[in-house]
């Protein structure tokens, strides 16, 4: 069962990153080609972290990010196909 946890802000997102990295026992160091300082800089819920590598770093450690649409929105049409 998949695990859902909303995120109100950068501090609780780099919370749950830490966690998720040290329940697979790396360093910082050790989470993908990524350099110790941004992992550290996520973790420290730091605004200035770049968004992409954020989101690649999550996808290293197996953290899948999802966007909650506005009520009464739908999707558009090329955003329908999940992107990997």
């Amino acid at each position: 069962m998949t695990k859902t946890i909303q995120i109100s802000d950068l501090k609780q997102l780099g919370a749950i990153v830490r966690v998720v990295r040290k329940s697979q026992h790396l360093r910082q160091d050790e989470v993908g080609r990524f350099s110790h300082t941004l992992i550290g800089d996520l973790e420290a819920g730091k605004p200035t972290a770049q968004i992409g590598k954020v989101i690649a770093a999550m996808r290293e450690l197996g953290i899948r990010l999802h966007v909650e649409l506005p009520a009464g929105m739908d999707i558009p049409a090329g955003l329908r196909e999940p992107m990997k």
